[in-house]
C-alpha cells in the first residue's frame, strides 16, 4: 500500500470524501517526510523545531538543538537560563543557539534586528522568528528557506504565514489553502472556504457555511422546502438509496405551493426498516422519540481510522525513517436531537437524528484519539505531534469541526466544515446594547450595539461584533439587511483603503490585505499586522511612498 501523503490527513472528518479537507498543502502530489519545513535535519529523526513537547521531536535538527524548551516548544542547542551546554568559545543565546563569544542581534521596539547580514550566522544570536539573512536583513523565511516555519505555513514577504489563515478578508487570502479537488480559496464569513456568493459551487451543489453540498431543496430557500419531487433527488446524502418525495399539506397541493422533502415511506415502522432516515455511518440507530430527552442517550460509534484510511486510499503514514499504519480509532458521537418527519397529513414520526441546527454539531478533538490511530508503535507520540504539528500549526485548538449538513426538511446529518481544522465561517448571537459606536456602513471597531441590521450580520458573521466592523462586514448589511441599505457601497479609511482604521492613526493591528499601504508596511515590519498598529507603525507609514499619510 502506497504511503499517504501527510497533507490528505486533513481529511479525517466524517462525511464524503468530496466534503473532506486537504487543509494545509496546496501540491496534491507531495509527499512531505518528517524532515521537511522542520528546521533543517541530520536525517536521523524529526525535526519539530517551533512546537516540540519532547526531545525525541528534536532529534533531527541541525546547530546541535537536539534538546526540547518544553515551556517554549521550541527545540534548542543549550539552555539559555544557566548558559549550560556550549564548547568553549561559544555563548548561549537568550534564544538557546550556540553563537560565538559577544555576538548580539540589536533590535528596535518591536524586536526587528537592524543589524546586517551576509548569511544566515550574522543572525544566529536573533530571536527564533529573524534567523534566515534575506536581502541583508534577518528575517524568518526566503522563497527557497522556510526551516524556522511551522509545516503548516508558507513564506510571504519574508514572514512566516498560515497557508490557511485563521481569518480572511479577501479570497486572495485564501489562494494557498486547500488541495487539489478541495480548494478553499473563497473568504466567506472571514473563513477560507470552498464557495461564497462569488466563487460558485459545480452545478447541482449548493453552498452552505462556505461548503459545497448536494442540494436538498430549492435553491437559496430553507433546506429541504420544494415544489416538486425532482427538488428532493439530492437530499439523503451522498450515495443514499432511499428515495425522497416533496410532502405538501392536503389542501397545498398545486405545483406552485411548497412542501417538505421526506423519505418515501407509509408508515412509521418503515423508517430504519427498508427505508433509512440517514446515510451510513449515521443508520446505525433509529430510534423514535417525541422530544429531544428521548434521544439524549442515542449515539453511534464511529470508527475514526477507518474512514482516515478510506478517505486518504493509505493505511500507513510516512516519517521519512519509518511507516507507521493508521489504526482504527472509534469515538460515539450523538444523536441526541428529535426531528418530526410528516410522511402524510395524518402520519408523523420522530426519529432521533444527529442534528437539526449547526450549534447540534460538536467539535471532536484530536489529541485523545493519537494514541488509538497509531496504537501499537513506539513512535506513536511522534507521529501524533508530526501530525497536528502539520494541521494545526500553532493553534491550540485540535479539533475537527462541523455543520449540519440538510438530509431532508427539518434535519441533517454533521459534516465536516469547509476547513474543518477551523470553525466554520458562520455567526454567534450579534448585536448588543446601546448605540452603534460608528455606521453600520463604515469600516471600524467590531460594532455591538441595539441595531436589528448589525444583529442580522453578526448572526452571520460573528467576526464583525467580536473583531472588527471591516469592508466584508459593510458588504454583509446589503446581504442581510436589504440591497441598497449602504448605497452599493461603504466609506474606508486611510483615504480609500478598506483597513478598520486610518494607517497614519495608530489603533489595532491591520490586515495586510486590507490596503496596499498596510501591505508595504507589514512586509518590512510584521508586528503590525500581527500584535498592533502602533506609533513606529505610524511613522513607517508617513515615511512609505505607499501611504497617502499628511
Amino acid at each position: 500500500m502506497k504511503l499517504v501523503k501527510l497533507f490528505a490527513l486533513a481529511v479525517m472528518a466524517f462525511a464524503a470524501p468530496s466534503l473532506l479537507l486537504q487543509a494545509c498543502s496546496s501540491d496534491a502530489t507531495e509527499t512531505p517526510t518528517a524532515t521537511s519545513g522542520s528546521g533543517g535535519s541530520t536525517g536521523n529523526g524529526i525535526c519539530l523545531l517551533n512546537s516540540c513537547n519532547s526531545d525525541a521531536e528534536c532529534g533531527g535538527c541541525t546547530d546541535g538543538r537536539s534538546k526540547c524548551l518544553v515551556e517554549e516548544n521550541r527545540c534548542v542547542a543549550c539552555d539559555p537560563v544557566s548558559g549550560k551546554g556550549c564548547a568553549t568559545g561559544e555563548d548561549c543565546s537568550p534564544f538557546g543557539l550556540c553563537v560565538p563569544d559577544g555576538q548580539t542581534c540589536e533590535s528596535d521596539s518591536h524586536g526587528t534586528p537592524v543589524i546586517t547580514c551576509k548569511a544566515d550566522a550574522d543572525c544566529k544570536a536573533c530571536d527564533p522568528a529573524h534567523q534566515v539573512c534575506n536581502g541583508g536583513k534577518c528575517g524568518a523565511c526566503t522563497a527557497t528557506d522556510t526551516s524556522h516555519c511551522l509545516k503548516s505555513d508558507i513564506c510571504i514577504d519574508g514572514n512566516c504565514s498560515p497557508k490557511c489563515p485563521k481569518e480572511c478578508g479577501a479570497d486572495a487570502d485564501c489562494k494557498q489553502c486547500g488541495g487539489a479537488g478541495n480548494e478553499l480559496h473563497a473568504c466567506n464569513a472571514h473563513k477560507c472556504a470552498q464557495c461564497n456568493d462569488t466563487v460558485k459551487c459545480p452545478s447541482g451543489q449548493q453552498c452552505q457555511n462556505g461548503t459545497c453540498i448536494p442540494g436538498c431543496g430549492i435553491p437559496l430557500a430553507p433546506p429541504g422546502d420544494c415544489l416538486s419531487d425532482e427538488d428532493c433527488s439530492s437530499c439523503g446524502g451522498l450515495n443514499s438509496m432511499t428515495a425522497y418525495v416533496c410532502k405538501k399539506a392536503v389542501n397545498a397541493n398545486k405545483p406552485t405551493d411548497h412542501g417538505g422533502c421526506v423519505p418515501k415511506a407509509e408508515g412509521c415502522s418503515d423508517l430504519g426498516n427498508g427505508v433509512a432516515v440517514l446515510p451510513p455511518p449515521w443508520d446505525q440507530a433509529t430510534n423514535t422519540c417525541s422530544s429531544d430527552a428521548n434521544c439524549k442517550d442515542v449515539d453511534i460509534l464511529l470508527n475514526v481510522g477507518k474512514l482516515i484510511r478510506d478517505a486518504v486510499g493509505s493505511d500507513s503514514i510516512d516519517l521519512g525513517f519509518k511507516e507507521i499504519k493508521i489504526q482504527d480509532a472509534n469515538v460515539s458521537y450523538g444523536m441526541h436531537a428529535c426531528a418530526k418527519i410528516d410522511l402524510t397529513e395524518s402520519i408523523s414520526c420522530g426519529v432521533c437524528v444527529p442534528c437539526k441546527v449547526d450549534s447540534d454539531c460538536t467539535p471532536i478533538g484530536i489529541d485523545p484519539l493519537i494514541k488509538d490511530l497509531f496504537k501499537g508503535d513506539a513512535l506513536a507520540q511522534i507521529a501524533g505531534s508530526f501530525l497536528i504539528d502539520y494541521l494545526y500549526g500553532d493553534n491550540p485548538d485540535h479539533d475537527l469541526n462541523f455543520f449540519c449538513q440538510p438530509i431532508a426538511s427539518g434535519y441533517g446529518v454533521c459534516a465536516p466544515c469547509g476547513n474543518p481544522t477551523q470553525v466554520c465561517g458562520k455567526g454567534g448571537g450579534g448585536g448588543g446594547s446601546g448605540a452603534c459606536a460608528h455606521d453600520k456602513c463604515d469600516v471600524g471597531d467590531a460594532l455591538a450595539c441595539a441595531d436589528a441590521c448589525v444583529a442580522k450580520v453578526c448572526a452571520q458573521d460573528s467576526y464583525c461584533c467580536d473583531t472588527a466592523w471591516d469592508a466584508t462586514c459593510v458588504g454583509e448589511v446589503d446581504k442581510y439587511c436589504g440591497a441598497g441599505t449602504c448605497g452599493g457601497g461603504s466609506s474606508s479609511s486611510g483615504g480609500g483603503s478598506n483597513c478598520i482604521h486610518d494607517e497614519c492613526k495608530a489603533g489595532p493591528k491591520l490586515l495586510s490585505t486590507c490596503s496596499a499601504c498596510a501591505k508595504a508596511i507589514c512586509a518590512a515590519d510584521a508586528f503590525c499586522c500581527n500584535m498592533e498598529w502602533d506609533a513606529q507603525c505610524v511613522n513607517e507609514a508617513n515615511a512609505s511612498a505607499s501611504c497617502n499619510c499628511p
